[in-house]
């Protein structure tokens, strides 16, 4: 097993601030799953129109960024999923 902890507006669209899941093999497979769990709103929040995951879509495994989406998943991981938020001044 593996938790998945969702920030932002994915936390949001799940509903849920943490959940656990069945490890998958990687990063790419894992979105699938969640896509498929969460549906379409979660799915175009995190999936381009080739259903390749987001370039601006964050995941940390245990505290470390995640930087390609065949990045390995083990038992027992903790993944953080995210979209930055984009910040500006008011004045």
């Amino acid at each position: 097993m593996i938790k998945v902890k969702f920030l932002t507006m994915l936390r949001e669209i799940v509903g849920e601030a943490v959940i656990e899941t069945e490890k998958k093999e990687n990063i790419a497979l894992l979105t699938q799953h969640l896509c498929q769990k969460y549906g379409k709103k979660f799915r175009e929040a995190v999936l381009d129109e080739k259903g390749e995951i987001r370039n601006y879509v964050r995941f940390l495994i245990n505290g470390k960024e995640a930087l390609s989406p065949k990045t390995k998943i083990n038992d027992g991981d903790t993944i953080v999923m995210f979209l930055p938020v984009a910040g500006g001044s008011n004045g």
